[in-house]
Formats: C-alpha cells, sequence, structure tokens
C-alpha cells in the first residue's frame, strides 16, 4: 500500500490517494499506535476540539481568526478539503507548505509502515497534523473532529475546551439510528477536565460525560466567542467565513450545505435563489433534501466529482417523483451558463462547490 518512498509533494499525493479517501474505519487503536511511534505529538498541544452535526468548520475559522488577531500562534485543522488536502493544515491562517507536507507525510510512512494494521486517509492526515502542529510549536491547536466523535481519530487528544456545535441525524450506519446515540458518540470527545461549549437543546446534554464546565451558544460566532473566554484570550470574533459557506460571487452562491439540517439552515438565512444548482452524493437523504429547495426555483441537477455521487439522472428522477421538474446537467459548468445572470444558489455536496469555485474561478481554486 506505501508504494514508493515519498520524495516530493507529488509522491505524497498519490501515496495518500493510494489509501482511499472513502474507506472509514472507527476506533483509536491505529492512531494511538501510530501517534506513539511519532512521539506522541498530541500531548504537546493546548488543544480545542470541535464536534457536532453543522457549523463545526465556520466555528473553526472564526477562532483561528480571532486566535491569530490576538497574537497567537495557532494551528487549525479542518475537513473535508475543496481543492488542496493542504487547506487541512494550516498554520496562523496560512496552508502548509507543499515541502513540508512531503517531509511530514515521509515521516508518518515510515511510522506506519512499523504497523500490523495500516492507518486509514483520515488517521495518517490526522497524525500529520498533530506532528506538524508539535513541530511548528503553536500555542493553541483548533482540532475539527471528521467523523462522529468518541472513535473519530482526533479524539487522541486532550483537549482543554470541547465545542459540539449542533445535533442532527447524518451517518446513522455508524454514528447510530436516533437523536440519542448520536449524542452520546459525538460527546466523546469530553474529557473530565475539558470546559464544553454547545448549540444542543438540554434534552441532549445528559448525554455528555463529566466535565469541568458548560456554557450554552445558538451560533458559530457564540461558540467561538465562548471558546475564547475559556481560553483567556481577549480578542473579538470577526465575521470571517470559510470558502464555499454562503460565498457570494456576483449572482451565484455557494455553500457546501450537505445535509437536511444545514440546508433548511442555510435557506432560512438567505433570499431565495431563482435556480438551484443541485447535487448530493448517495449516503444523503435526496427526498428530504429536495422538499426542501424552494419550489419555484429551477433545479439544475449536476453529480459531484466523486465515487460516491448521486447521478444528475437519478435527482432529476426523485425530484419528479415529488412533482417537481429538473434537468440534469452534464457539468457544473453547463448549468452556470443555463443560470446565466439569475440569482443561482450552488448546494447539495462541497465537491460540488469546489467544482463550481474553480469554473468561476475563484481564489484558492488552483490550489493543488
Amino acid at each position: 500500500m506505501d508504494g514508493r518512498e515519498i520524495l516530493d509533494y507529488s509522491s505524497a499525493l498519490k501515496w495518500l490517494a493510494s489509501l482511499d479517501e472513502t474507506r472509514v474505519k472507527p476506533g483509536l487503536e491505529r492512531i494511538r499506535q501510530l501517534a506513539a511511534r511519532l512521539g506522541h505529538p498530541q500531548q504537546q498541544l493546548h488543544a480545542v476540539i470541535v464536534g457536532g452535526t453543522n457549523g463545526k468548520g465556520s466555528c473553526c475559522w472564526l477562532l483561528e481568526d480571532a486566535l491569530c488577531r490576538a497574537g497567537i500562534r495557532v494551528g487549525c485543522a479542518t475537513s473535508p478539503h475543496l481543492h488542496s488536502v493542504r487547506e487541512r493544515l494550516r498554520l496562523d491562517r496560512e496552508l502548509i507548505g507543499q515541502a513540508e507536507f512531503a517531509a511530514l507525510a515521509g515521516e508518518v510512512q515510515q511510522a506506519c509502515r512499523e504497523m500490523a494494521e495500516h492507518p486509514t486517509y483520515f488517521e495518517v492526515l490526522t497524525a500529520m497534523t498533530l506532528l506538524w502542529f508539535a513541530h511548528c510549536r503553536v500555542e493553541v491547536a483548533v482540532l475539527e473532529v471528521g467523523l462522529g466523535g468518541e472513535l473519530d481519530a482526533m479524539n487522541i487528544v486532550d483537549a482543554k475546551v470541547a465545542v459540539l456545535t449542533t445535533l442532527a441525524l447524518e451517518h446513522t450506519d455508524w454514528l447510530g439510528s436516533d437523536l440519542g446515540a448520536i449524542a452520546r458518540t459525538k460527546a466523546g470527545i469530553v474529557r473530565p477536565q475539558a470546559q464544553v461549549i454547545t448549540g444542543w437543546e438540554v434534552e441532549f446534554q445528559r448525554y455528555i460525560p463529566q466535565h469541568a464546565g458548560l456554557a450554552s451558544g445558538s451560533s458559530a460566532h457564540e461558540w467561538a466567542t465562548l471558546a475564547l473566554e475559556q481560553l483567556g484570550v481577549a480578542a473579538d470574533v470577526g465575521d470571517t467565513r470559510p470558502a464555499g459557506r454562503r460565498e457570494q460571487i456576483r449572482n451565484v452562491m455557494l455553500d457546501c450545505a450537505h445535509n437536511p439540517h444545514a440546508l433548511a439552515w442555510l435557506l432560512g438565512r438567505i433570499p431565495k435563489p431563482e435556480v438551484v444548482l443541485f447535487g448530493c452524493l448517495r449516503d444523503k437523504p435526496l427526498d428530504e433534501m429536495l422538499r426542501l429547495l424552494p419550489p419555484e426555483a429551477d433545479l439544475l441537477a449536476c453529480a459531484p466529482d466523486s465515487p460516491r455521487a448521486r447521478s444528475a439522472a437519478a435527482v432529476v428522477a426523485a425530484a419528479r417523483k415529488l412533482g417537481r421538474r429538473g434537468r440534469a446537467c452534464d457539468s457544473v459548468a453547463e448549468a452556470l451558463e443555463l443560470a446565466g445572470e439569475r440569482p443561482t444558489l450552488v448546494v447539495g455536496s462541497s465537491y460540488l462547490v469546489a467544482e463550481a469555485r474553480r469554473d468561476l474561478g475563484l481564489p484558492g481554486s488552483d490550489e493543488s
């Protein structure tokens, strides 16, 4: 699985690709073994860990921005990426360089070779992230949970502040079939000494294990503000926003909302679009998401650039069963051309948003 030695950034990317980003294998044994071989970098970090269903990335970006402006050396890890895997590892708001990324990958690859069971794609990236932040001696590490919480690779970190953003049904095959089970899994990032910040309703806060204190907020801005207070940092939270989150370019808005909870939140806060360019992965509740879209908007369906994508034809067929018309497009570029100058929303998948950003020539879309 390792292939050739990692000599440069290109070979690092090839090695990562061989690990198959879509392979999910929850559990902490592999990442713990890998971290041990790397000198336990997670033990050197003063961390904020951010879990929940939606709003995690926005909360991380707001925290990163505020900490930087306060003069604090901050490492920030978020996922997934839109254009370059280097987006997942940032130091003081800057992406890790290609040479540094390759060097880290080589170090982690060597450690993986000593293990009986090879770590997954996300476990490798988690190890690279924690190792880099330790090397850089960051003062605060802001870490977004990948999938769930309790068995997510990032959960080897004993964070001083744990943020649990929102709670909704997602990834039920892995996390549980009801909100209680999902809450219990996501709350697994909390340690007894952690200060907890949450947007969960009171009835689900009972699933949060022993902790040092709890505060509630209702938005990414409030969660970031409360986290700064717990860190003892006097800084104001700004209005910075990650790429692909309510990102506006001329008549087009792009948003990575990829589940009903996120989609409903988004549609309740933006002007109604005349055109919706929509696509999603096969594991998403398509009918539920289609019902949320403005019925009067023209629906242009595209398949996201992923092996897990639902076809545009399948989206249109599902829409017709719900009594609405739609048109299947061969590409995002075709759909954007059909939308013309009308107010347009691109939504449903980060892969779809990434393709639209490239077509529109937005900043960062040419990163590799």
